[in-house]
């Protein structure tokens, strides 16, 4: 109910600003000409390049759920604008996380040495297009699309002395495809904006599986799959097919910088 109401206020005010935008858009016909370059108080025009940053509340959620750290924020989002009114953006995320444990524990009046590895990556680009409505220096309404796609990783390695080891690992493509609508408002006499943006996305993750493959002290293997990390109580699988997809809207501010 919580993200319901959070959609559903976003919408409202989407709507309340387009409202509150519609007698300066009718004035475009009318209106003087305006410069195409960044200058103090103007929007961006042809061949202006932008960095802004904007987590969705959807990536917010994600690193909360799932212990990702604020590294796990799209760490470059650029825009370019091929023409006064079509821009071209994307945004590059990538992080990794790797933890190595050593030590012994006692086991059967022996310290039994013990070694594990755990290493969690992620790389997703999200190229996209939007078309701009108004040419005025105040606001800027505009709808686009986006199609982000990319790989994330999980590898476990068990190692404990004269027992042998495992690893359970994971490799999962992503890709997906969004539409949204967006507003921005240009700040005084700086070359910055801030937005919204309201859009629904539908995103198909392939792979959802890991392998995992247990050596015993004789250098014996066995190979099998789970649905999650093995740690011993998993139902193991001769073979998995694993896949998992996700439809929903998704709200996002934006600060957005200009440049040449």
């Amino acid at each position: 109910m919580k993200k319901t109401s959070l959609f559903s206020k976003s919408l409202i005010l989407m709507i309340l600003l387009f409202i509150g935008s519609a007698p300066i858009m009718a004035q475009i016909s009318e209106g003087e000409p305006y410069s195409r370059t960044i200058r103090t108080g103007n929007r961006p025009g042809s061949g202006d390049w932008g960095i802004f940053i904007g987590p969705s509340f959807s990536e917010i959620e994600q690193m909360f759920d799932y212990g990702i750290s604020w590294r796990g924020l799209p760490l470059v989002n650029v825009k370019y604008y091929l023409k006064d009114n079509l821009e071209l953006r994307c945004g590059i995320q990538a992080s990794k996380l790797t933890y190595n444990t050593n030590g012994y524990y006692w086991e059967d009046e022996f310290n039994t040495e013990y070694n594990n590895k755990t290493s969690e990556s992620l790389f997703r680009l999200s190229p996209g297009i939007a078309r701009h409505f108004s040419p005025t220096n105040i606001l800027d309404v505009y709808v686009g699309a986006t199609l982000p796609f990319g790989l994330s990783t999980d590898k476990y390695i068990n190692r404990i002395n004269g027992k042998g080891n495992g690893t359970s690992e994971r490799s999962s493509f992503e890709i997906g495809v969004g539409a949204y609508i967006g507003l921005q408002c240009f700040v005084a006499d700086l070359p910055v904006a801030i937005g919204l943006e309201y859009g629904l996305s539908a995103v198909k993750y392939f792979g959802q599986k890991y392998k995992n493959v247990i050596t015993d002290e004789d250098g014996v293997e066995q190979t099998y799959y789970t649905e999650e990390p093995d740690y011993g109580w998993s139902t193991q699988y001769s073979e998995l097919k694993r896949s998992k997809g996700e439809l929903g809207a998704d709200v996002r501010f934006t600060i957005s910088y200009f440049f040449k």
